[in-house]
């Protein structure tokens, strides 16, 4: 049986960590699975998505969580620990570690290793991230295998070396979906759902102005826009304090942190899910909304229009009247958002975790076909 270490040292909650435990949910039987993990957070997502499997194993490999421990000991101790252990290959997210004995796949899911804009490093933070760059670049030529969530990401990687060593495209999935798929309704409020985090890259202040336009073009109509995220309530605050500029206040629920399951809830009874950000890797959450019966309308950038093909809609990126417009679109064209919602739920079934878990169980079978293998 194959011995596959998933190495969950360097993952805190976040997308990294959501896709390992995506997968982890839906692994093959055939194989053994260890899980190397060192931030408490990340090990009860793990062990939760893991349920009582006797064939996924956890270790802590390392007492700290701090990351210059976990850095030093991947560096230093990780390829000696495969090896007393019976490690057939390792899968990493973003990195490589030199260290290692056994054939290494990398998934990558992080825009920035491979295009980060330029500046002088002043800080310790920028030096780690600089050298996380490094450690993702090195693995594109030095990698046995490398899987990147979009094509969008695979072009970024591919004009950083000459050839990439076994590349490939997984989008990320969501889980396998045993109810029937959401079925359109016409009747909805005119709410619009926003999942999103404090970044800039986000254009979040785009979303007022969005909202201040709908009021304008159908002021009849009582548009109201639901913004999830964010782990603590000064997360927004610059954006409250501009909503209330803008007398718009009311007209904004600030959700805050949201369960998936509540979320779920809230997207299926909203007109469309509206994203404005500029810079994505694969646009997990118009997949998320699109299995909830909710259409999405994302920036026509980087990863989006792969992410939502060709059930979405693309607006201008920082073009707050081309999203008015395809807003009002969805609301006074019925005909046009039952079709989405439609193509939405194909779209959303055809990524599922159980086809990532198995273009990955490809990729180790072929990495470890000569090994020798226990019972």
């Amino acid at each position: 049986m194959r011995h596959i270490v998933i190495n969950a040292l360097n993952l805190r909650p976040g997308g990294g960590l959501q896709v390992i435990a995506g997968l982890l949910s839906c692994v093959s039987a055939g194989c053994r699975y260890t899980v190397l993990w060192s931030d408490p957070k990340a090990y009860d997502v793990l062990r939760d998505a893991a349920g009582n499997r006797s064939t996924i194993a956890f270790a802590r490999p390392v007492s700290s969580d701090g990351s210059l421990s976990v850095f030093i000991w991947q560096m230093t101790r990780l390829g000696g620990w495969l090896a007393r252990n019976g490690a057939h290959a390792i899968l990493n997210v973003n990195h490589h570690f030199p260290g290692a004995s056994v054939p290494q796949v990398v998934y990558h899911l992080n825009v920035l290793r491979f295009e980060r804009p330029k500046g002088r490093i002043f800080s310790f933070s920028e030096w780690s991230d600089r050298l996380r760059d490094a450690r993702a670049r090195t693995a594109l030529s030095a990698a046995d295998a490398n899987v990147f969530e979009s094509r969008f990401l695979m072009r970024l990687a591919q004009a950083q070396v000459r050839a990439i060593r076994n590349p490939s495209v997984r989008y990320i999935g969501l889980k396998d979906r045993h109810a029937p798929p959401p079925q359109a309704t016409s009747r909805l409020p005119p709410h619009i759902l926003v999942m999103t985090s404090p970044q800039p890259h986000k254009d979040n202040g785009l979303l007022l102005d969005i909202l201040a336009l709908l009021n304008t073009m159908r002021p009849d109509v009582p548009w109201r826009m639901r913004i999830a995220g964010g782990r603590t309530p000064e997360a927004f605050s610059g954006l409250r304090a501009r909503a209330e500029t803008m007398q718009l206040g009311g007209q904004v629920d600030w959700l805050g942190f949201q369960s998936h399951d509540e979320l779920a809830r809230i997207g299926s009874d909203c007109l469309c899910l509206v994203s404005t950000s500029r810079v994505e890797s694969f646009c997990m959450v118009a997949l998320e909304a699109m299995s909830w019966g909710c259409p999405a309308i994302v920036a026509n950038a980087t990863a989006m229009p792969e992410s939502i093909g060709d059930a979405g809609l693309l607006a201008e990126p920082g073009n707050a009247a081309d999203f008015a417009e395809k807003v009002l679109s969805l609301h006074q064209n019925t005909a046009l958002r039952e079709g989405l919602v439609i193509r939405g739920a194909q779209h959303a079934a055809t990524n599922n975790w159980s086809a990532a878990a198995a273009h990955f169980d490809r990729i180790f079978a072929e990495l470890t076909a000569d090994a020798q293998l226990a019972p």
